[in-house]
């Protein structure tokens, strides 16, 4: 009972880590259009009202007569909260408007995430008559740099390596030494794949590469079904995919996990990155133009990246301007790095992004028909479209339809929400795309949503972010970080790239390469730069501690879902295939409420790619060790590192579990000592073992024995237990968690 109040302790903490890190974003959304519209009408100017400006950050911190209006991170103890709660009608702030329920809540939480301004020393909103320039390296055309001449011919592998060469001897730096082979090995595997190289895959004889790694062995890797199964855990993250739908009840979603079968699947067979968009945007709309097409049922799948939107409240599409908004956030961050939804009440405070533009993209949603999960009010399911697949699936699907869009009855273009208040309609907006990158307006047919044509334009050769935006994401995954270090964030705020010529370069070998994602795994792979050491030169730290040129490979922790998985690879549990259905009760059996929410952890020891994946009661392992959190689209993971975690890997009743099957797995392979460690080595860390490591684990073993005989214990069981401790601290190693 203790582990699983622990486990829930740890879901909570985390999730409250994960609100600290989207502070920015909670500021953007929720009290900035607050300020605007409620508050800097008379707090601002010169002579703002009770001396408190509410205009900018620096006002806010400097308080009005009375002092500060917040203390600390105590709503309670906070004067503004104080102000905007009161029933005292002459102290009450706004005066003659008091601020909804959710308005109040929203600022008590941006308080407790201790009143996050970003960029302070701006105003909270641009002068009027301001506007937001264009001029930013991330909006301009997609470039054709030639790669650059360098000094050192020799260690340049490809055209990659250029570019990072010819900064570093700019810089006057070197790379470090190159890693040895099993070291890459390891690398490689654990990045394409997610999991460790099995002994036979291991080349155990360290030499110095002459060129550049075999492409047999990427293509290998790029080949394997581990690999899409990785691959698409990370745009799971993009998508916030879920297996529930976050409403007050966070309603089961048996359909979803099509959604993610169908992402593996896209990205096991390469589908070219702007059909893969285009996909899951308009699937439904393509599945219409060719009904007599076998795999017509797939596209429509696809647009479960729009139907995976959260919902709202406890009725049937309650909050569904906040539904749309969500769409509208997730398609700017995943696929162009823009935060759009910043726009949803005022124009946008720092890109070029406004106010019509977000309503341009409103219209496109609003004229899309989204699934119901069911909620406490509103019990039955509803509105999934119906899918036609081939009769040798029909026993894969539970009925299928499908958790998946498609166009209203009646479509057409939305108005203005003033201050993004659904119930304070203007003027009506055509649908379009973003004015400041394309001065063309969709050519939208009758009776269709547009979705479509919004599409074509995301996914079109055109548009300087969408190959950037992915490509960035490809070198980050390698590299820890983008070359553009705010992956989902390309706009005027974002940093410039390290590397500008070569994230151009990148971008368009994708596009000329047909959009292959494998593709532009294997240059980025081939090159040199990604078979360096990870060790620090002392000379090369003082000059670029961040390692924003790359002289050496950055080292790296596994994530949540890697680290699960590499201890079921090495225990020998790990099982293939994906589990099928979640055991979620039968859609009649659903007595869900906003008091007693789906709460349910379905475990297995499948892939945790395929876990179920709860959008409000996270999976405890995945919450500490900072998995992704599915209410948002998440670029980069977090990397916590707490006490609860070691905890956890050392009495934690799955790694337990795992450790005693490791050890079991390595008694099995050897009765004699020398061969079981060295069999233990290459299953957890993929390397020989050295004469040190074998005496000092010899030496534990001959001691744990000896002090549990002594103690009455059978020398059998004894036995069992020392091998079980020290598959365990393999386990729990710095060298397992991280990737060299």
């Amino acid at each position: 009972m203790h582990r699983l109040l622990l486990c829930l302790v740890l879901a909570f903490l985390v999730h409250s880590t994960t609100w600290a890190d989207s502070a920015t974003d909670y500021f953007e959304r929720n009290i900035r259009p607050l300020l605007i519209h409620k508050c800097t009408e008379c707090h601002s100017g010169r002579t703002p009202d009770g001396d408190l400006d509410l205009s900018s950050q620096v006002g806010f911190a400097a308080g009005g007569m009375a002092g500060e209006i917040v203390n600390g991170r105590n709503w309670e103890a906070s004067s503004l909260y104080a102000r905007l709660t009161t029933s005292d009608e002459d102290l009450q702030m706004p005066p003659n408007e008091r601020l909804s329920d959710e308005e109040i809540a929203a600022v008590q939480k941006w308080i407790e995430l201790g009143a996050p301004w970003p960029d302070g020393d701006r105003a909270v909103m641009p002068s009027p008559g301001a506007t937001v320039g264009t001029e930013h390296w991330a909006f301009e055309p997609v470039s054709n740099p030639a790669p650059p001449a360098v000094q050192d011919e020799h260690w340049c592998w490809t055209d990659v390596d250029r570019f990072i060469l010819a900064r570093l001897e700019a810089a006057g730096l070197s790379p470090v030494e190159d890693a040895d082979s099993t070291t890459w090995l390891r690398r490689a595997t654990l990045d394409l794949t997610g999991l460790p190289p099995t002994p036979g895959q291991l080349h155990l004889d360290h030499h110095e590469p002459s060129e550049a790694p075999e492409r047999s062995l990427l293509d290998r890797l790029l080949g394997s079904r581990a690999y899409a199964e990785r691959q698409g855990r990370r745009w799971l993250d993009l998508a916030r995919y879920a297996d529930t739908s976050g409403d007050g009840t966070d309603m089961p979603i048996p359909e979803a996990r099509f959604y993610r079968d169908w992402v593996i699947d896209a990205l096991d067979s390469d589908m070219p990155y702007d059909q893969f968009l285009t996909e899951q945007l308009a699937g439904d709309i393509l599945a219409a133009q060719d009904p007599d097409d076998p795999e017509a049922y797939r596209k429509i799948i696809a647009t479960g990246f729009i139907a995976l939107s959260r919902r709202f409240g406890n009725s049937k599409f309650a909050e569904a301007h906040q539904i749309i908004d969500d769409s509208i956030d997730t398609i700017g961050k995943s696929m162009l790095g823009l935060s759009l939804g910043c726009a949803r009440c005022h124009h946008h405070k720092f890109d070029p992004v406004t106010t019509e533009d977000y309503y341009g993209l409103y219209g496109y949603f609003a004229s899309t028909q989204y699934p119901h999960a069911g909620t406490e009010h509103q019990k039955e399911r509803s509105d999934l479209p119906q899918i036609k697949v081939p009769d040798a699936l029909q026993s894969v699907f539970d009925s299928d339809v499908a958790w998946a869009v498609g166009d209203k009855a009646e479509v057409g273009d939305a108005k203005v929400h003033i201050a993004g208040d659904p119930r304070k309609p203007g003027a009506e907006v055509p649908r379009g795309y973003l004015a400041f990158l394309s001065v063309d307006s969709p050519d939208i047919p009758e009776r269709s949503s547009g979705r479509l044509q919004l599409a074509q334009w995301i996914a079109s050769e055109q548009n300087p972010l969408t190959a950037r935006v992915m490509v960035n994401r490809i070198w980050q995954s390698h590299f820890g970080s983008g070359l553009v270090p705010s992956a989902s964030n390309f706009g005027m705020q974002s940093p410039e790239p390290t590397h500008r010529k070569l994230l151009d370069y990148l971008a368009r070998e994708f596009v000329e390469s047909g959009w292959s994602i494998k593709h532009m795994h294997r240059l980025i792979m081939s090159s040199h730069v990604y078979y360096l050491s990870s060790r620090e030169a002392p000379e090369q730290l003082a000059a670029d501690e961040a390692n924003e040129l790359l002289w050496h490979f950055p080292r790296q922790r596994l994530d949540a879902e890697t680290f699960r998985d590499c201890v079921l690879a090495v225990s020998g549990r790990l099982q293939p295939g994906s589990g099928g259905r979640h055991r979620f009760k039968p859609t009649d059996e659903l007595r869900y409420t906003q008091g007693r929410p789906f709460s349910e952890i379905f475990d297995h020891e499948y892939r945790s790619v395929y876990l179920m994946t709860p959008r409000l009661n996270r999976h405890p392992m995945m919450a500490l060790f900072d998995g992704a959190d599915a209410n948002v689209s998440t670029a980069q993971r977090g990397e916590s590192t707490v006490p609860l975690q070691s905890l956890f890997v050392i009495n934690g009743e799955f790694i337990n579990g795992q450790a005693e099957a490791f050890a079991h797995r390595v008694c099995e392979h050897s009765d004699v000592l020398q061969e079981r460690v060295a069999w233990a080595w290459q299953l957890a860390y993929a390397r020989r073992n050295t004469q040190e490591e074998l005496a000092s684990v010899s030496d534990y073993l001959e001691r744990y024995i000896s002090s549990r005989v002594a103690d009455g214990s059978a020398r059998e069981q004894a036995e069992r237990d020392a091998w079980s401790s020290v598959a365990k601290a393999l386990i729990a190693s710095n060298e397992f968690m991280y990737v060299d």
